[in-house]
């Protein structure tokens, strides 16, 4: 089975952080994914540009770039790199984040070995600038366990996963009436048009934490996640559900001072809440 890796870059991103996330999936992967897929989500400045021009370089052909001329936001920019993907396996990956060594080979023969699975992400280590491991967290291993515990937390790290080409064939895609949070909306979809999901206990990618991760969960982004979470109970459960507990008591605690959140996010409660490791 082919490989494309796809990822979103846009102004912001840091040009150093994109190529070390390049280096990860291209360089370093002990299997090589057969072609990459960035969609430049608008207007670059000149240090991004030299980043992507000079891996463009050296992947040739095996490289696709698609230019929106704004910006247009991480779920249109995944749906037209999808529109162009041709092989077998679409591997997702962020613009800052590092693929482990063998991230893509684990994935490969998991999927090879298990053809009931159409979405398999992995654990995750967290890190910044300053700390290596900030913490590992680990995701429902089994389908079943997915479903279980996705009313309370998001059941597959993004960036992490790897899934079969043929579930957007069939018409599944990424939400365009949600900007953020889009991954959420799409294992909703997928669970309920039959798809199955798993997560690698192994940690197949690190995470880059930006400083002002707290800050940046606003209020909009709060209520986004919020009606996403109630759209999917309501696809999988229907009106009358206690599931609904969790994304108001989640939207609660997301409108609470910064501080607050802080620490929420960092104690021991969330990871008994959504049954993680660490």
């Amino acid at each position: 089975m082919t490989i494309t890796v796809l990822l979103s870059i846009y102004s912001k991103n840091n040009p150093a952080h994109l190529d070390r996330a390049m280096q990860s999936i291209w360089n370093d992967q002990t299997l090589r994914p057969d072609k990459i897929v960035a969609v430049i989500d608008g207007p670059l400045p000149d240090e991004l540009n030299t980043v992507v021009e000079k891996w463009k370089t050296m992947i040739g052909e095996n490289m696709t770039t698609i230019l929106h001329k704004q910006n247009l936001g991480l779920t249109r920019s995944l749906n037209d790199g999808i529109g162009v993907i041709t092989t077998d396996l679409i591997a997702r990956m962020d613009s800052d984040d590092i693929s482990n060594p063998q991230r893509f080979e684990l994935q490969h023969r998991y999927l090879e070995e298990h053809p009931d699975i159409d979405i398999v992400g992995g654990s995750l280590q967290e890190f910044d600038d300053t700390h290596e491991n900030m913490g590992i967290r680990h995701y429902p291993a089994t389908h079943e366990e997915a479903v279980n515990t996705m009313h309370k937390v998001c059941p597959l790290a993004h960036p992490s996963v790897m899934m079969r080409r043929r579930i957007f064939d069939a018409g599944l895609h990424y939400n365009e009436r949600f900007r953020t949070s889009q991954d959420i909306a799409l294992w909703y979809d997928a669970v309920r048009q039959g798809y199955r999901m798993a997560n690698l206990p192994e940690v197949i990618i690190r995470f880059r934490f930006a400083a002002d991760v707290y800050s940046r969960r606003s209020k909009a982004k709060a209520w986004n996640e919020f009606c996403i979470y109630i759209y999917g109970i309501r696809q999988l459960h229907g009106v009358f559900s206690l599931k609904y507990i969790y994304p108001v008591s989640r939207l609660i605690f997301r409108l609470m001072p910064e501080r607050v959140i802080r620490w929420g996010y960092q104690s021991r409660l969330r990871r008994v809440v959504a049954n993680e490791q660490s």
